[in-house]
């Protein structure tokens, strides 16, 4: 029997409060050197490696923006946590699949939001890098795809991450906006 050695791996509040949020949208924003993405590209590779049957999607709006951002963050922290050796990596389709588990991972650009339909049985995660590259219609076509079966307790997230963005955009007028009203 082969004996794993068990790394701490540093996180911060804002991976805490990701964890923990049981929100169906998760919005984080702050600037440069925040944390944001490191802990959403954290609690990513949590879920994935620690839950079962769930489909995560990645996005930016164009794929080499997502290859140098979050794609780059997630495949570089699986291989400095020693996780990495325990996935199929499909490099020609950018999905990560953990088979044990029946999970799948998949990073796309999107062009245009019919992309987000074509990954059949629905969505578990969803993370939105720089959501404020995306249009509302996005961010709708993928809201209609977090429809992945769930056990009790459980839900279907999407989460997003951008900078503070101008007032007047969709981010904004839309969805904080909205957000704020509900709670």
């Amino acid at each position: 029997m082969t004996q794993e050695i068990v790394r701490q791996v540093g996180f911060t509040d804002v991976f805490l409060r990701n964890r923990n949020s049981k929100a169906r949208t998760v919005v984080n924003v702050g600037g440069s050197g925040s944390s944001k993405s490191h802990s959403i590209a954290q609690l990513m590779i949590e879920k994935f490696m620690s839950e079962q049957d769930k489909q995560f999607v990645v996005a930016r709006k164009t794929m080499p923006a997502l290859r140098r951002s979050a794609y780059a963050l997630i495949v570089g922290l699986m291989e400095e946590y020693g996780l990495y050796k325990y996935v199929d990596h499909n490099k020609t389709d950018n999905v990560l699949i953990l088979p044990q588990n029946k999970n799948s991972m998949w990073f796309m650009g999107l062009d245009e939001p019919s992309k987000a339909k074509s990954i059949a049985g629905g969505l578990s995660y969803i993370w939105l890098e720089e959501a404020d590259e995306f249009t509302f219609e996005d961010y709708l076509a993928f809201t209609l795809q977090l429809r992945r079966p769930v056990k009790q307790g459980e839900v279907n997230q999407i989460f997003l991450t951008f900078n503070p963005v101008d007032g007047n955009g969709w981010l904004a007028t839309k969805l904080c906006r909205e957000m704020k009203e509900v709670r």
